[in-house]
């Protein structure tokens, strides 16, 4: 098959534009410890099996792959069910045992810890966003208690 200059041209900037955007987005790797001394990393988009009423921590390994962002990374929403994950909230199926604080590895790269104890049984969405023009980030993790 044997497609016109323009067509080609046209798919030739489409999957650049692609190539560009994705080297734009923000990188973050997860770790998660749990009560068996374990740590494995985690893949957003990934179910995660909690034993109830076991304390984890999720490691959160954030790097600026654009390297002039403007977003600190104290901006980066987690969210769990919709609403911001914080420690006062109690209530939920994961409670926060600290408040989030972001440690400054490099220029580049960050890192955080969120402790969590996996309170009630059940399904708990957790979102991490980081909202800019220039990709940002948004992936999910679903945990399930038992």
């Amino acid at each position: 098959m044997h497609l016109p200059l323009p067509k080609k041209t046209v798919l030739v900037l489409l999957l650049l534009s692609f190539a560009v955007s994705a080297l734009f987005a923000c990188e973050m790797v997860f770790h998660l410890s749990g009560p068996d001394s374990s740590n494995v990393r985690v893949l957003p988009g990934s179910t995660i099996a909690l034993q109830q009423g076991a304390e984890y921590s999720l490691q959160v390994e954030f790097t600026e792959d654009h390297r002039n962002c403007t977003i600190p990374p104290e901006d980066t929403l987690f969210l769990l069910d919709g609403s911001k994950w914080k420690t006062s909230k109690t209530n939920l199926d994961l409670v926060l045992l600290q408040d989030i604080r972001w440690e400054e590895m490099s220029r580049y790269l960050n890192f955080c810890t969120l402790s969590f104890t996996a309170d009630k049984k059940g399904q708990s969405v957790l979102q991490i966003i980081r909202d800019c023009r220039k990709g940002g980030y948004d992936e999910s993790f679903t945990f399930l208690v038992g």
